[in-house]
């Protein structure tokens, strides 16, 4: 935890402990322990709805003291309907949806499914993960209330039953403990009883719930609402907020079941009746369970076409696209190609005409060398020579033979003279010989340069005709891909008749609507009366199913107080809390609990009360302080809040603390 945000939320917790307790509220101490164990580094925001009560409290404006949203809902996006499609579709599936049914002459409407399939969160998906486990009903009205709750209170009432159901006798679902400080035999408080019990499978608390409100009267209301509306046998609701309450409750319902549980004989008359009732909701239960499964498949079947089919449009419009973008790629590269094919052949003419214009000038510039080398040989050997002859004959030779000395010195004059040309004609060979020589590297230079371009040129011709060939062979490929598409697209479009064909046979009470585009295109309309229309239907559930899930409600709460009333476990721990509420006394005495005892048994105390009234309604400040000394969270398995948008901040603090999911409504107007 974050030392900043941990300094947050313990200064907001200390400034709604400090306000609470100046008003002399019930709920200071719930808000004082959460806000200690923050401040001590035990509060554990992985534990039930902790991480949303850190976040609640977060958000808390201490000193305007408005209470921040609490819960959210899916929401549905007009500019993605087939997103919405499919949220609403992983919403409603029948898994997702309560096994029981309250008894009622129609389909619960669209919203309230979809709340309640939320709230009890037997789902998964992106769905669930965008609520959390604090849903914000749809719900406005009294009326709408009621009916979600009952949903809910169903739920709850039949999957714990299958819990229930698991064991032969009532009493193996427990794990029995003695008291600590008790002054009678054993540490017992009283005579009766000795002992406190404990569920072994905590998972039969997940079903545990409770009504909550900041006001008393709107708690009353839908208590009463339930009762009114209640078409099955047995105890449901009941409101504990006030003295009066609680103690009607007690005498009225709690002490003589109590009681006359001790007088009751339990070989011969309870164990039996939870047998039968055990046997026949086991059998009502598969009779749903295998219903569900069936008519899941239509549901299951036609998501999966949808997907397929839209899969298969995909896959065929893909491979289309890809042909079509190979044909542009084929055909830009062939394009491609013409003007430096047209350019490589110019650069071979040019080349052709570059060596022709090379030889000549490469053989004048040899040329030019071979005279400019022969005139230096001339001038080198020419002068060398004059010496050499005039240095062969002497004034003896001039005087004795003149000719002879005429004829060496007219030999050495010409050499003389031959020297005497070369010389002059050398410098004109020299740079005759360097101009064609420079010509010659100039035209080397633009052979180099155009051999240059001619390698670029083939190397892009390479890659257009590899670009090509790559585009063919993926037309091809793309091709088959597309006639695959095809097959499976004609293939998903036949089998999609044949579920629309399956379901149109659907008649009478076995007629179901279907959740499709144009369910959801509906819901979106701006005319009022299409809207009404589709949210007044409940996609995918049967009349048939219905009335069996109905049977299935009934006998689920058969069970559940055949298992109470069979429990002697559950009758001790109702005893107990009798005592522990004050009113089940020692003589004329009450009988006071040790602390560390009250806060050893609260939780499983409560939790046996859950079983005897599935649905016990108390105010905020009641349940802080009835659930005092219950300082774990998740006591409670599902917490309903009522006007839960004005509800004071700190008066939610210990609801959401023990809580392991919620559901909350905002003020009736």
């Amino acid at each position: 935890m974050a030392s900043e945000e941990k300094r947050n939320a313990e200064q907001i917790l200390k400034e709604l402990w400090e306000k609470e307790a100046k008003a002399n509220g019930k709920c200071q101490e719930d808000v004082k322990f959460v806000y200690e164990s923050v401040q001590k580094g035990t509060f554990s925001k992985r534990d039930c709805l902790c991480d949303e009560l850190y976040a609640f409290v977060e958000k808390v404006d201490s000193e305007s003291g408005k209470t921040p949203a609490l819960g959210r809902n899916i929401v549905m996006d007009e500019e993605n309907q087939e997103a919405d499609f499919l949220l609403l579709n992983q919403v409603l599936t029948l898994q997702n949806a309560p096994l029981g049914k309250w008894p009622s002459k129609g389909l619960n409407p669209l919203w309230q499914q979809v709340d309640v399939n939320l709230a009890i969160r037997k789902g998964d998906g992106s769905a669930f993960e965008e609520t959390g486990k604090i849903v914000a009903a749809h719900e406005k009205t009294e009326a709408d209330k009621t009916a979600l709750l009952e949903e809910l209170l169903v739920n709850n009432v039949v999957d714990r039953a299958e819990l229930l159901a698991k064991y032969e006798k009532p009493d193996e679902a427990f794990e029995s403990f003695t008291f600590y400080h008790g002054e009678e035999k054993n540490h017992a408080y009283a005579e009766y009883p000795s002992k406190w019990h404990m569920l072994r499978n905590d998972n039969i608390n997940e079903y545990s719930m409770v009504l909550s409100a900041q006001e008393h009267g709107a708690l009353e209301k839908l208590c009463k609402d339930i009762k009114a509306q209640e078409k099955t046998a047995g105890r449901l609701t009941a409101p504990l907020t006030s003295e009066a309450e609680r103690k009607a409750f007690y005498e009225k319902e709690l002490l003589p079941f109590v009681e006359a549980f001790r007088k009751a004989n339990l070989a011969e008359d309870r164990l039996p009746k939870y047998k039968k009732a055990r046997e026949e909701f086991l059998a009502q239960l598969k009779i749903v369970k295998d219903m569900q499964a069936k008519q899941g498949v239509l549901q299951q079947t036609f998501l999966r076409n949808w997907k397929e089919e839209k899969q298969a449009s995909k896959s065929l419009k893909d491979a289309e696209a890809a042909i079509e973008h190979g044909k542009r790629d084929a055909e830009n590269a062939e394009n491609g190609k013409k003007p430096l094919m047209e350019q490589r052949d110019k650069n071979h003419s040019d080349l052709e005409d570059l060596y022709k214009q090379m030889e000549k000038t490469g053989a004048e510039a040899q040329q030019a060398k071979n005279e400019w080398t022969k005139y230096n040989e001339i001038i080198r050997t020419g002068f060398d020579k004059e010496q050499q002859l005039r240095g062969s004959v002497n004034a003896m030779t001039k005087l004795l033979s003149k000719k002879k000395y005429e004829a060496v010195m007219e030999q050495a004059d010409q050499c003389a003279k031959e020297a005497i040309e070369a010389q002059e004609k050398a410098p004109a060979a020299e740079k005759k010989m360097k101009e064609l020589t420079a010509q010659y590297d100039e035209l080397a230079t633009v052979e180099k340069r155009i051999q240059n371009n001619l390698t670029s040129i083939n190397e892009k011709l390479t890659q257009l005709t590899k670009t090509i060939n790559t585009a063919r062979a993926s037309m091809a490929k793309k091709e088959e891909e597309k006639e695959q598409a095809k097959c499976h697209l004609e293939s998903v479009e036949k089998d999609h008749k044949a579920i629309l064909e399956q379901w149109s046979k659907e008649q009478g009470d076995d007629q179901r609507t279907m959740l499709d585009l144009d369910f959801v295109k509906d819901l979106l309309s701006k005319d009022a009366k299409t809207v009404a229309k589709r949210t007044a239907e409940n996609p995918w559930i049967s009349k048939n199913y219905q009335k069996e899930r109905e049977k299935l409600f009934a006998l689920a709460l058969e069970l559940q107080q055949a298992f109470v009333a069979a429990s002697e476990c559950c009758n001790a721990n109702l005893a107990t809390l009798s005592q522990y509420l004050g009113y089940w006394k020692k003589g004329k005495e009450k009988i006071v609990f040790h602390q560390a005892d009250r806060e050893e048994t609260a939780a499983s105390l409560w939790q046996t009360l859950f079983l005897f009234l599935p649905l016990p309604a108390v105010d905020l400040e009641s349940l802080s302080e009835l659930f005092a000394d219950a300082r774990k969270p998740g006591v409670i398995g599902m917490v309903a809040l009522e006007d839960a948008d004005v509800a004071a901040p700190q008066k939610l603090v210990g609801a959401l603390y023990r809580g392991r999911r919620a559901v909350t409504f905002e003020k009736t107007k």
